[in-house]
């Protein structure tokens, strides 16, 4: 699987729950997105700096210990 914010190879590192997915990649660290954002496709239709952009709000968020969370309120 790819990373969904800079296209690198990437591990999903626990199986889909009802809401979300996690991700592993070499270049932006572990993070999860909730599954309505891949739904929805706006994380994938962002430009690469904008989606970088996203996941640096999400890391600013995620409570001490936590992986960061993409959820879709992040996209606007």
């Amino acid at each position: 699987m790819n990373c969904l914010v800079c296209g690198a190879r990437a591990d999903q590192i626990v199986a889909a729950t009802v809401s979300r997915v996690s991700f592993h990649c070499p270049e932006c660290g572990e993070y999860d997105v909730e599954l309505a954002v891949i739904a929805s496709g706006q994380l994938q239709r962002l430009m690469p700096q904008q989606r970088r952009d996203v996941l640096d709000r999400a890391k600013r968020s995620a409570p001490t210990g936590e992986r960061p969370l993409i959820r879709p309120f992040l996209l606007g």
